[in-house]
């Protein structure tokens, strides 16, 4: 990771933009801006995040959260929240004297480029995937205008970051970027899986009895997060290992719109009475499954980087993971077991291993929880930040101070055409 000089080091004001930020929790970006602004406030910095929301300002633990209340089920509520965060953040701006913007996926870029642009403030840009990732192709004239958007925040910024190596080889691939990308991965905060749980009321509440065999699916239910690759595998799991049919459960935490086609698959495939879906849960439910789960899979079809395997070490808990993006890269075949990704019988085969404590990898299952866990810890928010700084630094000596733009009339060239009541549609990973 980036080392931050101490004498380059100062006070930096940040204005972080995120559509997500916890408690309006979609997918993963929610808790990684959290983390991110809370980490870099107890090294000294100035954060002011705007995002969604109902409260307008709050200040939360030295973070300065600027909330603005935009209608979600609105199909041209994206238009609408850059529109409201162009004008909080232009506040912030001239209120705060900000040193640098932080943009946080395309959701957000309109107003990052409008801000960017008119304050002529640097610009910094974490992608943490692309609609063309996410949708295996663009396939309709929304995934491109997306996409559309995707490229012009990468080209426009200063800096850009990615979550891995594989993450970064994609942009560059999509976009042809000429800005610096930085690799800095995700991070876990392994104290707060430091609680006792009695595992078998967690099992016996979520799974019928307390002697059943656990398997957890923790995200959204999106074709790329490939739950139906682990719905596919159920009856081979349940032939392979369960003599009576209820000694196994796949406990499904999460929603999304596949959800429908997997409860008819489950149906299908004989297994109904095998599989839970809980919906969304709150967080500390969700951290006492992971610690309660026999083993936790994470069966991706496009993973830029899967913070749910670094959550499942965090809690010592064995995890099965396709072998793809950046899964690959930043777990090894130490820490967890891999599988080619899409290959219901390789997931089985390893599901099974685990829960009959016969996996044949080169450490035990035991050893491999405690390389798990280690691999969490060096994994810290504190560090990340460090190396966050480090990247603002970087820009702040490379960009030049220079006047705001005055004109009002932003030239719609900077970002993409969008005017007000323009339907957008959207997938998000």
């Amino acid at each position: 990771m980036t080392e931050v000089n101490e004498q380059e080091k100062r006070r930096i004001r940040i204005l972080m933009l995120s559509w997500e930020y916890p408690p309006n929790k979609i997918g993963g970006v929610a808790d990684h801006v959290y983390e991110l602004s809370m980490a870099l406030v107890r090294s000294g910095q100035e954060v002011h995040v705007v995002t969604l929301g109902d409260f307008p300002y709050e200040e939360n633990k030295g973070v300065h959260l600027h909330r603005i209340a935009v209608d979600t089920s609105k199909p041209d509520f994206i238009t609408r929240m850059n529109e409201e965060m162009k004008k909080i953040g232009a506040a912030i701006i001239e209120s705060n004297n900000i040193d640098t913007i932080h943009a946080h996926d395309w959701m957000v870029g309109i107003a990052a480029i409008d801000l960017a642009f008119r304050y002529r403030k640097p610009l910094v840009s974490t992608i943490h995937s692309t609609e063309f990732g996410r949708s295996q192709g663009i396939k309709e004239d929304y995934q491109m205008r997306i996409h559309e958007v995707e490229e012009r925040l990468v080209k426009i910024s200063n800096h850009v970051i990615a979550c891995s190596e594989s993450m970064k080889k994609e942009i560059q691939g999509l976009f042809g970027v000429k800005a610096e990308i930085s690799v800095i991965p995700n991070g876990i905060d392994t104290s707060k899986f430091d609680f006792f749980i009695d595992k078998e009321a967690i099992k016996e509440k979520f799974c019928g009895q307390s002697s059943t065999k656990m398997i957890l699916f923790l995200g959204r239910i999106v074709y790329q997060k490939g739950v139906n690759v682990l719905m596919g595998a159920m009856p081979m799991i349940l032939s392979l290992y369960s003599r009576v049919k209820r000694d196994v459960k796949l406990v499904i935490v999460g929603e999304g719109p596949m959800r429908k086609q997997l409860e008819k698959d489950a149906n299908y495939l004989d297994v109904p009475k095998n599989v839970v879906f809980t919906g969304y849960l709150d967080d500390y439910t969700v951290r006492s499954l992971l610690k309660a789960a026999d083993v936790v899979v994470v069966p991706s079809l496009y993973e830029p980087f899967g913070i749910v395997a670094l959550e499942a070490m965090a809690a010592k808990t064995p995890v099965v993971v396709s072998d793809i993006g950046g899964l690959s890269e930043i777990i090894n075949t130490e820490e967890s077991v891999k599988v080619p990704p899409d290959t219901p019988e390789s997931l089985a085969k390893s599901i099974v291993k685990i829960l009959s404590n016969e996996y044949e990898g080169k450490i035990e299952v035991g050893e491999m929880i405690e390389k798990g866990f280690k691999k969490a810890l060096s994994l810290n928010w504190d560090n990340i930040s460090e190396t966050t700084i480090g990247v603002y630094v970087k820009v702040l000596a490379s960009v030049p101070a220079s006047e705001p733009v005055t004109t009002q009339d932003m030239d719609v060239k900077i970002g993409i055409e969008t005017g007000k009541g323009e339907i957008w549609k959207y997938s998000y990973s």
